[in-house]
């Protein structure tokens, strides 16, 4: 990391009030701490050149309650970014001082840093945990830390998301709803589509091909649905 986090500073690049946009919890009013970096850089991630800067602890705490008074009540704090459970030893005391003000915790990631996870995993409220297809993301592939990280999301409250683009590999697809299947039968996966050019959910070729991905990996996983960006069709932050 450029800047590595502490117990009292991170890099952090925003914490606003709005919408959740994406999975069951859409239209739910959150309030949003976004960390800076990341460890992957998928070529679709709109959040890979913003810039963060350092935040206490302190004031990311007192930023948050003024929001809640604010704007609240909001249904859960989400811990966004990047990724935040590379901002470990920050998010662990900031995860506290929120339970401690009766705020819960939505934690958004990119489902790899397992051990991480597993030292926060029961203070969260909601995990938010993606699938990162290689043929879409142009990273590694990262299906034995997705298995490794998802038996410890059954200990919790959670939900996956995979984007998708017209690139996805049809094999590499199967094998990540394998996975979910056997690890995690009764999990539900949302199926995103990828934005390019266009808002995903106005591709219509990108869309009927979903609704091909969504029938196909139902022969493995019953819930499988499809996911829209709502903060996009209601161009909101």
């Amino acid at each position: 990391m450029k800047v590595p986090a502490t117990t009292t500073s991170a890099q952090i690049t925003e914490i606003f009030s709005s919408l959740q946009g994406e999975g069951p919890y859409a239209g739910a009013k959150h309030i949003f701490v976004r960390f800076e970096e990341c460890h992957m850089h998928c070529t679709y991630c709109d959040e890979i050149h913003k810039v963060g800067t350092a935040w206490s602890l302190d004031t990311a705490v007192n930023q948050i309650l003024r929001l809640e008074t604010v704007h609240g009540p909001h249904l859960h704090v989400s811990l966004t970014g990047g990724e935040p459970l590379l901002y470990l030893p920050f998010i662990k005391p900031l995860i506290q001082v929120l339970k401690a003000n009766k705020l819960a915790v939505y934690l958004e990631t990119s489902g790899v840093l397992f051990k991480a996870l597993g030292e926060v995993v029961d203070d969260c409220a909601v995990i938010a945990m993606d699938l990162k297809p290689a043929s879409v993301t142009l990273e590694k592939n990262y299906l034995e830390e997705h298995r490794s990280f998802l038996k410890i999301c059954l200990k919790n409250n959670y939900f996956l998301k995979m984007v998708v683009s017209k690139e996805i590999d049809l094999v590499e697809y199967d094998a990540h709803v394998k996975l979910v299947a056997e690890v995690a039968p009764d999990a539900v996966l949302y199926l995103q589509p990828l934005t390019s050019g266009v808002e995903g959910h106005e591709d219509v070729v990108l869309m009927q091909l979903i609704s091909d991905l969504q029938k196909r990996g139902q022969a493995w996983l019953k819930d499988i649905r499809i996911g829209l960006r709502l903060h996009r069709i209601l161009n909101i932050r």
